[in-house]
Formats: structure tokens, C-alpha cells, sequence
């Protein structure tokens, strides 16, 4: 076995470096085990809902007066629930039927 030695200072750079990288990593583990929120308890305002769907705001004025999405007012503004807003974008998919190389 080689024996490698190294200066003080540089052995505690070294040692402050490990263990910043292994509170990242404890920090990154921490985020990823957090509970996601539930999507019906979490409110999108009507511009951010817009901006999911990619549509404009008129046009989310047209889907709450045709009765297309659920939505609730608080102060002047329409609210939706973010699973309200994924169930429109589900509903917004087009699925491509067509065959690698296959004629239409």
C-alpha cells in the first residue's frame, strides 16, 4: 500500500469539499422525497393557466362561459385547480396514428 501525504491545508480544502458536495447531495435527496402537492389543492391563477394550455386569455373566458373548466373567483380574478388545467391538457392530445414510413 502507497502511503501519499499531502499539506494540512490542502487535506482540509479537500475534507471542506467532501462534505459540501455531501450536503448537496442530502439536500437533493431531501427535495426529491418530499410529497408532491395534490394537483386539485393546488391553485393556478388564470394567466398561469393560460400559459399552460398555450392559449390566450380570451380564449380561457370562452372555456369557463362553454362550462369546459371548473373555476372559482377571489378577488376579481378566476382561479383554477392545477388538476383542472392537466385534465383540459389531457383532453388536448392528439395521438398520431400513423406507421414508420406508412402512407396516409
Amino acid at each position: 500500500m502507497k502511503v501519499i501525504t499531502i499539506e494540512s491545508e490542502a487535506y482540509k480544502r479537500l475534507v471542506r469539499k467532501i462534505e459540501c458536495i455531501y450536503s448537496d447531495i442530502k439536500k437533493q435527496a431531501k427535495e426529491k422525497s418530499a410529497p408532491q402537492p395534490d394537483p386539485s389543492e393546488v391553485w393556478v391563477s388564470d394567466q398561469e393557466a393560460a400559459t399552460i394550455l398555450q392559449v390566450s386569455r380570451r380564449t380561457m373566458q370562452r372555456l369557463r362561459s362553454n362550462g369546459n373548466i371548473t373555476y372559482s373567483i377571489r378577488g376579481n380574478k378566476a382561479w383554477y385547480t392545477l388538476a383542472e388545467v392537466k385534465r383540459l391538457l389531457s383532453g388536448r392530445v392528439v395521438k398520431n396514428d400513423k406507421q414508420e414510413g406508412g402512407k396516409r
